[in-house]
């Protein structure tokens, strides 16, 4: 027992004294270290924010997965129509607990474009569909009574600093016909999702006035069934229905739907893939450049060292844990950079960055670790070998 705490006690010493000597040869030359240091923390500042976006993606579909949603859409996509009478042969089908339409409007709040989502809904449905969604019955009863009435996501209220009977111009661009809208009240939601909720009906009107495109136009259909396990029974149905029509449609979950807008992007992941490749090639060679003229202004120092005791496996252990020392440092500061700019874009664009980095926070974060520490690896390997199979007399020789 005494000769295995001798032995742990060794060993510690040792851990703690491979330790000290990395932490000393990374402050020796500070300039160095702090600008390999800082190439790898923005480089993986940069692949923390385009895999964050991914991840965001990701955790939209798994949030869907747990409400009963369907989504009736065009089988041409969002350029296609889903006629308004649609909704209520929806609303009558089996299985069916609720359906209203969900019209994107896409309209300009005085100078600024898409400065928050709006959609034209069915207020005595929108709330049933959505039911975990909070509203007061009151001004739920408002919004019903007034034709160009909206609701607000409440933190987009208070950022906004609106108020109820606050007036909400915008103009339309995607449709010709201009919304002058009055809030009626605030909704609170799961996810903050910068939403204006509106009467599709008051919009149908207008463009009807107009004999503008676009009217009768519910734009797409949103349905909660009864029951978790006939969803996809339900979409069956509902396109069964619908096959032999002018407007055939594809019914698909929530969580499809979300999935398609990932899929969407499958290009760009490829992009992200690639750049991730080369970020962590390049990153590689500089780290193996910083190395290779750390090893070479040491080579007496080194084979001193091997004077006087150090061994092979040592001195490639102490080299190796340098680089990676730099680079794990690099990485995470990258993360703690590229996730703080992710939680700014929720905090100021939380339409198009419903989540916040703590809730993306997976695998993902893990694998960036890793492949800060990689890169020390890879960049360190060949510096790290040569010093190990450096001999005692070539070191002496050599003048730095």
């Amino acid at each position: 027992m005494t000769s295995l705490a001798n032995e742990k006690t060794k060993a510690t010493k040792l851990i703690m004294h491979i330790l000290f000597y990395i932490w000393r040869n990374l402050t020796r030359n500070k300039l160095r270290s702090m600008l390999t240091i800082l190439s790898v923390g923005f480089s993986l500042a940069l692949m923390t924010v385009l895999h964050g976006y991914q991840a965001m993606q990701a955790s939209w579909g798994k949030e869907a997965e747990k409400y009963q949603r369907l989504v009736v859409m065009s089988t041409q996509g969002f350029s296609g129509q889903v006629p308004i009478a649609h909704v209520d042969r929806v609303r009558g089908m089996d299985g069916v607990e609720a359906a209203t339409p969900y019209a994107w409007f896409g309209g300009k709040y005085k100078d600024e474009e898409m400065a928050f989502a709006q959609f034209g809904c069915d207020p005595a449905a929108v709330f049933n569909v959505w039911d975990e969604f909070k509203i007061d019955s009151q001004q739920l009863e408002e919004w019903k009574r007034t034709r160009n009435g909206c609701v607000v996501d409440r933190r987009l209220a208070e950022k906004r600093g609106w108020k109820v009977g606050e007036r909400i111009p915008l103009q339309g661009t995607f449709y010709s016909f201009n919304l002058d809208l009055v809030m009626c009240g605030t909704f609170d939601s799961p996810k903050t999702n910068d939403s204006v909720w509106f009467n599709w009906l008051y919009l149908d009107e207008g463009l009807q006035a107009m004999k503008a495109r676009g009217a009768g136009n519910a734009g797409t259909i949103f349905a909660r069934t009864q029951k978790a396990d006939e969803l996809a029974k339900v979409a069956k149905a509902i396109d069964d229905r619908f096959a032999s029509s002018e407007n055939p449609t594809r019914t698909q979950t929530e969580a499809a739907f979300a999935q398609m807008f990932v899929d969407m992007l499958g290009n760009v992941r490829v992009f992200i893939l690639i750049i991730g490749v080369a970020v962590v090639f390049s990153l590689s060679l500089v780290t193996a450049s910083a190395m290779a003229m750390s090893t070479r202004e040491r080579t007496t120092e080194v084979a001193v060292l091997k004077a006087i005791g150090f061994s092979r496996r040592r001195v490639l252990v102490t080299i190796l844990g340098e680089a990676c020392a730099i680079t794990l440092i690099g990485g995470l500061m990258g993360i703690t950079i590229g996730g703080s700019f992710l939680e700014l874009l929720h905090v100021v664009s939380s339409q198009f960055f419903p989540f916040s980095f703590r809730e993306m926070l997976g695998t993902w974060i893990v694998n960036l670790i890793f492949v800060s520490a990689a890169i020390g690896l890879v960049g360190g390997i060949v510096p790290a070998t040569r010093a190990a199979q450096l001999t005692v007399i070539d070191g002496l020789r050599r003048v730095v």
